[in-house]
């Protein structure tokens, strides 16, 4: 009996100390992701408008894998996995991800999906960004919409749903994504009325977690970010977006720096090309010298010397590349 009662002790030790390890393992991992993330400032990711205008921005993701990108941006993001598994980062959480997960981002969250270590294949995602715009308020006699509006509102530290609905819902997204115009943009409110009364969700980041970015300086970015993304084709001086935020010249290319990464000509720069990105892969009937105007840049020359800096190509090979 004794005997018995000492090899099942032994059984035991050995059992916890195999859990220990697993534990002490996920632990270490994740005390390596926040080390590599939380304690590095997120990029700035600029939302290009859509070629036809519209607030809501789709982008299918098919990849090898899902390469780490710690970044956050004003608008609110809606992320659907179809295929692939790794490790979600929003804010200060870090947890799994499989083929299913759907997540809903606040603006301004840093978030970053990134493929398991040394498993490539078919990592494939469905992502909606749009503005809070994009949704008539309650307050502006919109009743209906007051579900909707209260789930961006908790959205602010990332939501996170699940359960048996989500089989449903995942084939609204697929259809979602072929449909176009006012009919794409009805299904889109829909979908987020559904995950407001009928979906299950959790929070993501704590509620004691706070951006390196504090309202105050995300109020003063945004309104840079909307005012370049309303203004890029025009002459944009230096001194009249630091005046738009009540800043000197010297003061305000430090913020934005410290907050972007980059400085202010940089980040207006990419907004421009990536624009005429849009154009040139568009069918454009503009000649090149007009498509560099619209984008912004008053010189062709100049024009096509920052085109092959940004991408290593000249805006003509570029066209042709996309000519479908």
């Amino acid at each position: 009996m004794i005997q018995r009662y000492v090899q099942f002790c032994h059984l035991l030790i050995i059992i916890l100390s195999y859990i220990d390890r697993i534990i002490s393992n996920i632990l270490f991992n994740h005390l390596i992701l926040w080390h590599n993330y939380l304690g590095m400032k997120p990029s700035f990711e600029q939302v290009n408008k859509q070629p036809d205008g519209s607030q809501l921005r789709q982008l299918i993701l098919d990849l090898p894998e899902f390469e780490p990108y710690w970044h956050f941006h004003p608008e609110f993001e809606l992320t659907y996995i179809i295929s692939g598994s790794g490790k979600r980062i929003i804010g200060d959480s870090v947890e799994p991800f499989v083929a299913g997960d759907l997540v809903l981002l606040g603006p301004d969250l840093p978030h970053t999906w990134n493929s398991a270590p040394g498993q490539k294949g078919q990592y494939k995602a469905v992502v909606f960004q749009f503005g809070r715009s994009i949704v008539p308020g309650p307050g502006n006699g919109f009743p209906e919409f007051q579900n909707i509006a209260r789930l961006l509102d908790f959205s602010v530290r990332g939501l996170h749903f699940y359960g048996n609905d989500m089989v449903t819902v995942s084939k609204k997204i697929t259809r979602l994504c072929r449909l176009t115009g006012l009919e794409k943009t009805t299904a889109f409110w829909l979908l987020l009325n559904e995950l407001a009364t009928k979906g299950k969700f959790v929070s993501l980041a704590s509620e004691g977690y706070v951006p390196s970015l504090n309202k105050h300086n995300a109020d003063r970015i945004n309104k840079v970010f909307g005012y370049v993304s309303d203004h890029f084709g025009d002459m944009i001086k230096l001194s009249d977006v630091a005046s738009l935020v009540h800043m000197t010249e010297t003061s305000f290319s430090r913020f934005f720096k410290q907050i972007t990464g980059e400085p202010f000509t940089e980040y207006l720069n990419n907004a421009r090309i990536s624009h005429a990105c849009v154009l040139l892969a568009g069918r454009s009937e503009r000649s090149i010298s007009e498509i560099a105007l619209e984008s912004g840049f008053r010189s062709s020359t100049h024009f096509n010397r920052m085109f092959l800096q940004k991408k290593g190509c000249t805006p003509s090979y570029f066209r042709q590349q996309h000519d479908g």
